[in-house]
């Protein structure tokens, strides 16, 4: 390469680095002054949020104390005994005291000795307990004089809601302590005023106390004993620097979100306001404004680098333009061939069940018309071939996740025991195996392949739990969820499937996250995550639920709780006599393939029925409807494929066919079907491709048969 190429190529790479750099540095600035001033913006919003909170706290307070105020005066000269001779009185006046004044919850007169004299509520007070280990009696009598306002309580001599107390002294006229009034105060007013000033998702309000005592909270409302921050910590901090108001930030101990606060003094009371917003909003905020500076900036940044990096390397020679070429259609064909291979998927399986159900139907024909021993054996070898084809496309259907899910009644006590060499073979040698099922049956409806993954998912896990080796314990037994052991609000009968482990066990700071997706504390490669996330969905899926038991050191239970359902012995009956179930009766068939259409003909002709081809939906539809009034006495029963082309499916043709012609049975053939799901839900009986002639017969007949009970 020549000197002046050499220079070239330093030039070009100085401009695509200064490129880079200088729109970089102006970006880092603008974001530093935008996140100035939206923190400025935010605090602002919060000083004017707190006055806000001041006037309204300060409203509802004063007025409080003047009820106060005039209680003690009412009551100050006189003895208990004068007080509780004068109850009925007192109590009609509190009572409507409290009834002008709604944030007032209720009103206590209280006697030296903690026994409640006169309440708002009823007469007479509540004598049997004493209020005088209550921290707002307390206050009065140790210290006296002043408004004392209260943590928040659970009331204990009357049903009603949590409260924080506001408590004066009763001083008698000789000086002496005479008791104290009390006006409770529902948290739940102040959150409401709260809820109504909050302008989003991030906004936070609260009463609080100097100790940092939560009176009232929002979002989440104040707990009983809850506090802002116990102890040496932003809030006291900021206290001491200035007791009146200020600004902090600080993570909250209540749900542990880290907020941007302001606070002020209530003027006169021993509470503050304290208004924020999560630091998190304010930063979405901040990269809010700054990704606007984005999409101006760096398309033209980008524009601009891309030009004189394409200007410096295509100076660098046809070769090496020519090998990125290369290697850039070649991993463009490679993810083109990995799409292809997904959207493909579903549509091989459906086409070659179509073929399998041709082959199949084929075969089945011929094996009945030829007689020697070996072109019987050619036809079998065919069969088989064809069986294990559809055993590899229903393979490859599961691997793509686009097999259909078909729930059926299977009964535990003989399900489990089944499985039991399935599952020691998911184990390590050194782990023993202990399956307990009940005596008589129980049974639940789920789809029996993903009830044996999510087993086997469960086992797996406990393996990996039990390194050095130990035991394994499942269980099955009924259930009966009610009120007092409602799991995720499930009631009724269940059947729980229970697997106990004396593994490792699991942290209690880990245990609510077991179910998380893609959440694992085994080593990279090692597990996806997912093994538990998919018994959950499993579970949720057939109605049921699932729980984790565990404690460090003592191993782990998971339970999958799943609905009950009615027990039916399986029966073997004889195969239905063709002739007597087809007697008189005809079959309209909707399938596009030609050849599968013909299959089906051959079996239908050959269980007597009378058979009519459709092509589409359309087509099925207008012979239906025909004008000669005889569609519903000529067709018995329609025999629809899912997959047609055209716009309209063959669920399609199920739904208007329900409509239409109410009482025809429709049954629905698919090899593979994005529509399976709805299928299910809608009721409607599937015929899975490719079918034999037993597999045909054995779905008319219960269809058939249904049809002409009902």
């Amino acid at each position: 390469m020549t000197t002046a190429r050499r220079g070239t190529l330093r030039i070009l790479g100085a401009l695509m680095v200064g490129s880079l750099l200088v729109p970089a540095a102006l970006f880092a600035y603008a974001a530093w002054r935008e996140y100035d001033s939206v923190h400025e913006i935010a605090d602002d919003r919060i000083d004017r949020a707190v006055d806000v909170l001041h006037e309204q706290a300060l409203k509802v307070l004063n007025s409080s104390e003047l009820v106060a105020d005039e209680l003690i005066d009412t009551v100050s000269g006189m003895t208990p005994a004068e007080i509780r001779a004068d109850e009925d009185r007192l109590q009609a006046r509190l009572h409507r005291i409290t009834t002008r004044m709604p944030q007032v919850q209720s009103i206590w007169i209280i006697g030296p000795d903690g026994v409640p004299l006169v309440t708002s509520y009823f007469a007479p007070a509540p004598r049997a307990a004493s209020l005088a280990d209550r921290e707002f009696f307390r206050a009065q009598l140790e210290h006296g004089g002043g408004t004392y306002i209260s943590a928040v309580f659970t009331p204990r001599l009357v049903k009603g809601p949590s409260f924080f107390a506001m408590s004066r002294r009763i001083t008698r006229p000789d000086g002496s302590f005479g008791g104290i009034v009390v006006l409770s105060h529902k948290p739940e007013d102040f959150e409401k005023f709260y809820a109504e000033l909050a302008r989003g998702p991030g906004d936070y309000f609260a009463l609080a106390r100097k100790d940092g005592a939560l009176l009232a909270r929002y979002p989440g409302g104040a707990p009983p004993d809850a506090r802002l921050d116990p102890g040496k910590t932003p809030f006291v901090s900021a206290l001491e620097a200035d007791p009146a108001r200020g600004l902090f930030t600080a993570v909250s101990p209540v749900d542990g979100r880290e907020r941007r606060l302001g606070y002020r003094r209530v003027e006169g009371f021993p509470v503050y306001v304290l208004a924020g917003v999560e630091t998190a909003t304010i930063r979405a905020e901040w990269l809010g404004s700054i990704a606007t500076h984005l999409v101006f900036g760096l398309p033209a940044t980008l524009l601009l680098f891309l030009i004189l990096w394409y200007a410096r390397h295509r100076t660098i020679g046809l070769y090496a333009e020519a090998d990125r070429r290369a290697a850039a259609e070649a991993a463009l064909r490679h993810g083109q061939r990995l799409e292809a291979v997904g959207r493909l998927t579903g549509g091989v399986a459906h086409d070659f069940n179509n073929l399998l159900m041709v082959i199949l139907g084929s075969a089945e024909r011929l094996r009945r018309m030829v007689a020697s021993d070996k072109e019987q054996r050619l036809i079998e070898m065919v069969l088989t071939a064809a069986r294990r084809g559809e055993t590899l496309t229903r393979q490859l259907l599961s691997f793509s996740r686009q097999q259909a899910v078909s729930p059926h009644s299977i009964d535990l006590t003989a399900r489990i025991p089944e499985l039991s060499e399935l599952i020691r073979h998911s184990l390590a040698e050194d782990i023993s195996v202990t399956i307990e099922v009940p005596g008589e049956p129980l049974a639940v409806k789920v789809d029996a392949g993903e009830f044996e993954v999510a087993v086997l998912n469960i086992c797996v896990n406990a393996r990996d739990a039990m390194p050095n080796g130990g035991r394994l314990v499942i269980g099955v037994a009924a259930e009966t969820l009610d009120d007092a052991r409602a799991i995720e609000d499930l009631r009724g009968e269940f059947a729980a499937i229970s697997f106990a482990d004396s593994g490792d066990g699991i942290p209690p700071d880990l245990l609510p996250r077991v179910f998380e997706p893609f959440f694992t504390t085994k080593e990279p490669g090692k597990g996806t995550g997912l093994g538990l996330s998919q018994v959950y969905g499993f579970c949720r899926q057939a109605g049921g639920a699932v729980t984790v038991g565990s404690r460090p050191g003592e191993g782990t239970v998971v339970t999958m709780y799943l609905p009950r359902v009615a027990y039916e012995v399986a029966q073997v009956e004889p195969a239905p006599v063709p002739e007597t179930t087809a007697a008189g009766r005809s079959v309209l068939v909707v399938e596009d393939n030609p050849s599968v259409a013909e299959v089906c003909r051959s079996f239908l002709d050959q269980l007597g029925f009378g058979v009519a081809i459709a092509a589409s939906p359309k087509e099925a539809l207008t012979i239906l409807d025909a004008d000669d009034g005889e569609s519903d006495d000529r067709f018995h029963l329609v025999l629809s494929d899912i997959l047609m082309p055209g716009g309209a499916s063959g669920l399609d043709l199920a739904r208007e066919l329900r409509t239409r012609h109410p009482g025809l049975p429709v049954i629905l053939m698919t090899g593979f079907s994005d529509k399976a799901a709805e299928v299910a839900r809608d009721g409607f009986p599937v015929l899975r491709k490719p079918f034999d002639l037993a597999a045909l017969q054995r779905e008319l007949t219960v269809v058939l048969t249904a049809g002409k009970a009902a």
